[in-house]
């Protein structure tokens, strides 16, 4: 199970499309609250939490926070501009082998980064993961994409190679926050997903493609993209003034709410609230996800693309992956198909630890291309989502 740590709203970037940031003197979780959030979501079974912000080095006891989530035996992932990093952070960072960071890059050029994340990051950005890199540390990076980069991804997977990035995760630009701004579409989600499926098709000497037990493509598909959602059950995000979210993308819901962290069981009750939201809209579920034959196991999908569409929360998904996987399954050789349905279930299934009955639309294994690497998290059998 998953959990994302927002350590701070604060941030000292001003990302075009960020669906974070509030203000510069943004709320900060004290430190045994977070403490606290970490051993009692411990203890009911997570074991993979993502710090982010804001930008979580703002944060000035990001580094005890880590310390007390590794000994706790967490995977953690930090999400991070990387600009605040400098030689003895990084350092730091080196001697958690169960750590990884994912860096915010979001063009293969500062004309294209810049326009996004401001003057001069880019150079900075590139810089720090060069750094990251020679110092050893496990780096992917973390690309936003809209109508403003969709044609520089092959760019952003190129260079990812160059520079030594075990992996890279594309997803649209949730339109959350300062995100309404982008215009984004179900064509465009469709459009990544082929481009990335190309580029991993292309250039399998160097993608991580595991081959495990083959089901036929079809069910593959359906068994990538038919779970309930896992928001509130298998995940879980806490805000800086510590209130337990059952997806970050579902802040602006008031028909949703928080929970405020008391206990392990707040999660229990946020938990009971989503099961109970689930299974009230299992019937009510709109357009093709009303007639739809797996509406009682994927309960109409992902709700914060609803939300980042404008939709209510019973509405028709308006980004159906089934849908779109099955679309580009004919636009493929069979083989190549089955290459890449096989290899993304097998991460599917290790990323959720075994659970069968939930996903996340938006963390799904078709998003990342996981390069051929060595080290901890890619020796491990348990490799865990991005």
């Amino acid at each position: 199970m998953a959990l994302d740590v927002y350590l701070t709203n604060a941030c000292n970037l001003r990302c075009k499309f960020c669906f974070n940031l509030d203000r510069e003197d943004a709320p900060r979780i004290p430190l045994e609250d977070i403490c606290a959030i970490l051993k009692a979501a411990y203890d009911r079974g997570n074991r993979y939490v993502s710090i982010t912000g804001g930008e979580p080095f703002i944060y000035k006891q990001i580094f005890e926070v880590i310390e007390y989530a590794h000994g706790l035996g967490y995977w953690i992932n930090i999400l991070s501009h990387a600009g605040l990093l400098n030689d003895e952070k990084i350092r730091r960072l080196k001697k958690f082998w169960r750590l990884r960071i994912r860096v915010s890059l979001d063009g293969a050029d500062s004309a294209t980064h810049d326009l996004l994340r401001g003057a001069g990051t880019f150079e900075n950005t590139i810089d720090k993961i060069d750094r990251l890199v020679a110092e050893g540390v496990s780096v992917g990076v973390g690309a936003t994409v809209s109508q403003n980069n969709i044609g520089n991804v092959d760019e952003i997977f190129r260079l990812c190679l160059d520079h030594g990035i075990n992996f890279v995760r594309f997803t649209p630009v949730a339109r959350v926050k300062k995100g309404r701004s982008a215009q984004v579409t179900a064509a465009l989600h469709e459009e990544l997903i082929e481009r990335i499926a190309s580029l991993s098709l292309g250039h399998l000497d160097v993608v991580d493609l595991p081959q495990g037990a083959a089901p036929d493509v079809p069910l593959a598909i359906d068994t990538l993209t038919t779970r309930r959602c896992m928001a509130g059950k298998k995940f879980f995000g806490i805000t800086p003034d510590k209130k337990i979210l059952p997806c970050p993308l579902l802040i602006e819901s008031a028909e949703i709410g928080s929970e405020t962290f008391e206990d392990g069981d707040s999660f229990q009750r946020l938990g009971d609230r989503m099961d109970a939201l689930f299974e009230g809209m299992k019937h009510n579920l709109g357009g093709i996800c009303g007639t739809c034959d797996f509406r009682s196991v994927c309960y109409g999908g992902c709700l914060a693309e609803k939300l980042s569409f404008d939709r209510a929360l019973d509405a028709e998904q308006p980004v159906c992956t089934k849908h779109i996987l099955e679309r580009l399954a004919e636009r493929f050789e069979p083989g190549d198909v089955k290459l890449l349905t096989n290899a993304w279930v097998g991460k599917l299934r290790e990323s959720l630890e075994e659970d069968d009955t939930h996903a996340c639309m938006r963390h799904a294994p078709f998003w990342s291309v996981n390069f051929k690497a060595g080290g901890p998290w890619q020796s491990t059998a348990m490799r865990f989502r991005q």
